[in-house]
């Protein structure tokens, strides 16, 4: 699992929406000091997952549209279509190669521990890491 600068850089654009105010992706840019370019693509992944509203226009601009105790670290990971997986045997019909037959030791402690991670990064609000 990687904290990618993809999802950093998604933490920071909701932390600066965070107030509830309509702001553009320039505005966005300079309060976390990113490239505008940069924030320009993170606010439409998070337009597209439905995370931020926006606007086109000169009155246009990004919205969040649930507050961030409402937004959890797993709802980023989600957005960004990148599952904070442990190891490979955590994917959807991985077949291991030590056990085909399923009883991996190895695996299923991994997924144990994924469980436990899951549960947390559901449970960390955005709210709580500003």
């Amino acid at each position: 699992m990687l904290v990618t600068r993809e999802i950093d850089y998604a933490m920071r654009a909701i932390r600066a929406l965070r107030e509830g105010e309509q702001l553009s992706a320039a505005a966005v840019a300079e309060r976390e000091q990113m490239q505008k370019p940069v924030a320009l693509k993170i606010l439409k992944r998070l337009a597209a997952a439905g995370i931020v509203e926006s606007w086109r226009g000169p009155g246009g601009g990004y919205r969040l549209l649930q507050p961030p105790e409402q937004l959890t670290l797993y709802d980023l990971f989600d957005a960004f279509g990148k599952p904070p997986l442990l190891n490979r045997c955590q994917k959807a019909g991985y077949r291991c190669e030590n056990h085909p037959d399923g009883d991996c030791g190895t695996c299923r402690e991994l997924d144990r521990i994924q469980a436990v991670l899951n549960a947390e990064l559901r449970r960390t609000t955005l709210r709580d890491i500003f």
